[in-house]
């Protein structure tokens, strides 16, 4: 089928992930870190737009961005590998894994305990497009990733140092110390052959991981390369990591004298195991759907199109998925993955819907089997425009799961389901589980929420209340307002907060309440008194970054310290603040050239690009600073200075920037503008003049 959606979706969808992606596929290549490690991270963000942000144990940050999946490890940033290639998903090989993601920007994030489940999105040139999900359920496992041996060779051990052919011994003597174990500083190596020797010094190399053993490995010793070096008579000398040994033994003794070992060259690959998952899609076939107490009857939606998954939620054994065109689905992580389940929610009109009560279904003849069986009455679940016979609600938008409960935002407002699993015996010796959901369905204007479009959810528990928070939009309504909408009492009622703002995501914890808007980032203490934040600034000691945008796509809470921290992701990058008062940030973006002197972005437009409080602007990239003063000089292209400013590092702070206007405040006219940016990158340097230049085009 091709889906008809409305300019809902055209206007509303910001699709900041798609504004994110390269102009052309990009294809990954392993990174070797010293020769002992592959790695699939490379350092650092691709992309500055950044709008999901989920934490993970004790210092995992994950980031959803225009170019991929990123992460924070609690010292350095960086992004995972993706790939312009085809990826086995495990429908076709319930089997298959992946080190790999597929390319695209990612649209959603979920995580809980270890797992991780990361949605993507691209397009067709024409409509936003889902490109499938990947599931990880030990996403911290890179960590831990054991060293492989990928070469062996075979050695005597020498425990007396004798220099032994074919043996190997730490220096300055290899004698085991009951209770201590191996501490040497470095190891020799005899090889029997000048091949060995050859191949050992060519595969051998800073970080590389060595694993000698025994026979029946009842002795397994690890350590780590710092340096290799030729010895003399052939011999090799390794020069160890100091603290990298490791040795395992199944008694407290070492490796015997001459005793016949493997010495083996190891390779440590730093990846996240991976399952595929194709974007939720049905066959033709899949108009009549089992579930609760019975069938329901739906329109199947074929294709990727308009089929964006913009939100997921992992609660208990059940990975729920928000899929616009898709509508709410769910998979059992209970069992094997397999295709998801579609859920039916209440039609535009309905209040409530019932898939557990028998008098919700009416007995029908089946459509495929010809059967009589229970059907739910009067539905049909079907995401087209109501114009189209479909329903708003059926386009799902945002998820928020946990216990019995599932919350739900679509295109016609916030549905509350209730989760029944009752195990029912139909015969002596047989049973059955009913999985059934009880709905009701909250919308504008009769709930009392602010506007129909929900495109954010949130739960703040505090002092034993559970707050629900949404990100509520109008949908063009007479009446209809962007806001925030709030049920203290289980969607009962409803208040509104934060009216007129654009509100992206919302975070909570305790009494804390954090809305990222298109104007900033708000707080409260109690929902109703917000106070807004100043965009982020870094302000360090010759360092210029700053967040420039008011836009904040995605906030959250990181209490795993003592003292809760506070991150934010934006169109422009991502911010740290060490406490939750925003009074000073450290600035994550996209790596730049770190000596090259350049403007970005470069073709410029001040009324397009890094909009902060009305204005655009343009940076200058310097790298390495060794003065405290930068002196900017911007000359048109008959070199007539247009514009001059002088930084003073000692009180500024924030990106060395320009907003397209000349000294009378006016802005340029469109052309090729010259600048001038003087200043020391050497403390031994005299200030200098560096030249770049910068297309202007409003």
């Amino acid at each position: 089928m091709k889906l008809l959606f409305n300019n809902i979706l055209l206007s509303l969808i910001c699709l900041a992930f798609i504004n994110g992606q390269p102009i052309s596929p990009q294809r990954f290549s392993l990174k070797s870190t010293g020769g002992g490690e592959v790695s699939y991270f490379d350092d650092g963000f691709i992309s500055n737009v950044v709008a999901e942000i989920r934490l993970m144990g004790d210092s995992l940050t994950w980031f959803g961005t225009g170019r991929g999946l990123s992460m924070h490890d609690g010292r350095s940033v960086y992004t995972y590998q993706s790939t312009a290639d085809s990826i086995v998903d495990i429908f076709t090989n319930p089997s298959a894994v992946t080190n790999i993601l597929p390319l695209g920007g990612v649209s959603a994030i979920a995580t809980a305990n270890d797992s991780l489940v990361v949605a993507f999105a691209g397009d067709d040139n024409d409509t936003p497009m889902g490109l499938g999900l990947a599931f990880a359920s030990d996403a911290r496992s890179w960590y831990d990733t054991a060293p492989t041996e990928v070469m062996v060779f075979d050695f005597f051990w020498d425990s007396l140092g004798t220099d032994t052919t074919n043996g190997v011994y730490f220096g300055f003597d290899s004698e085991y110390q009951p209770g201590v174990g191996y501490t040497g500083s470095f190891m020799i190596l005899s090889p029997g052959n000048e091949s060995d020797r050859i191949t050992l010094l060519d595969s051998i190399q800073a970080n590389t991981v060595i694993k000698i053993s025994n026979g029946n490995s009842s002795r397994v010793l690890f350590f780590t390369v710092q340096s290799i070096s030729e010895f003399s008579a052939g011999q090799i000398q390794l020069l160890i990591v100091p603290e990298s040994i490791n040795y395992i033994s199944a008694y407290d003794k070492g490796f015997l004298s001459s005793e016949s070992i493997d010495f083996g060259i190891t390779k440590v690959t730093k990846a996240i195991q991976w399952k595929y998952l194709p974007q939720p899609i049905d066959k033709d076939t899949d108009i009549e759907v089992p579930f609760g107490e019975g069938y329901f009857w739906q329109l199947p939606v074929t294709v990727p199109q308009a089929n964006v998954t913009y939100d997921a939620s992992l609660s208990g054994k059940y990975l729920w998925v928000a899929s616009w065109a898709g509508g709410l689905r769910r998979y059992d992580l209970s069992i094997s993955l397999r295709k998801p389940q579609n859920i039916p929610m209440p039609m535009d009109w309905q209040s409530t819907l019932s898939t557990c009560q028998d008098s919700a279904f009416v007995d029908t003849l089946s459509k495929i089997t010809g059967d009589e069986i229970p059907v739910l009455k009067n539905y049909y679940l079907n995401p087209r425009d109501p114009s189209d016979g479909g329903n708003h609600n059926h386009k799902a938008f945002s998820v928020l799961a946990y216990g019995n409960r599932v919350w739900v935002g679509t295109a016609n407002g916030i549905n509350k389901g209730i989760l029944i699993e009752e195990i029912t015996q139909i015969s002596p010796n047989e049973y059955e589980i009913l999985s059934c959901i009880e709905w009701s369905h909250y919308k504008y204007p009769s709930s009392g929420i602010s506007g129909n479009f929900v495109v954010g959810l949130a739960r703040q528990v505090w002092r034993g209340q559970t707050i629900i928070w949404a990100a509520t939009v109008s949908t063009g309504e007479s009446g209809e307002v962007q806001g925030l909408s709030y049920s203290r009492d289980d969607g009962i009622s409803w208040q509104t907060a934060l009216i007129g703002e654009r509100v992206y995501n919302i975070n909570a914890k305790d009494s804390l309440v954090f809305a990222a808007t298109s104007s900033g980032l708000w707080k409260s203490l109690d929902g109703e008194n917000w106070a807004r934040f100043d965009p982020a600034i870094e302000k360090s000691i010759l360092n210029q970054k700053q967040i420039l945008t008011n836009t904040v796509y995605a906030v959250s809470i990181d209490d795993r310290d003592t003292i809760p921290k506070l991150w934010i992701g934006t169109p422009d990058g991502v911010a740290l603040s060490p406490d939750v008062q925003g009074s000073t940030w450290k600035i994550y973006q996209a790596n730049h050239d770190p000596v090259e002197v350049y403007a970005y972005p470069n073709p410029f437009s001040p009324f397009s690009h890094n909009r902060l409080d009305n204005d655009g602007y343009v940076r200058f990239h310097i790298g390495t600073i060794a003065n405290n003063e930068i002196k900017l000089d911007i000359f048109n292209f008959a070199m007539e200075k247009v514009y001059t400013n002088t930084y003073d590092l000692n009180s500024y702070y924030g990106a060395l920037k320009w907003d397209g206007r000349d000294l009378l405040g006016n802005h340029v006219a469109n052309g090729v503008y010259f600048i001038r940016l003087n200043f020391s990158s050497s403390i031994n340097q005299s200030p200098s003049d560096n030249w770049t230049k910068l297309i202007v085009v409003k």
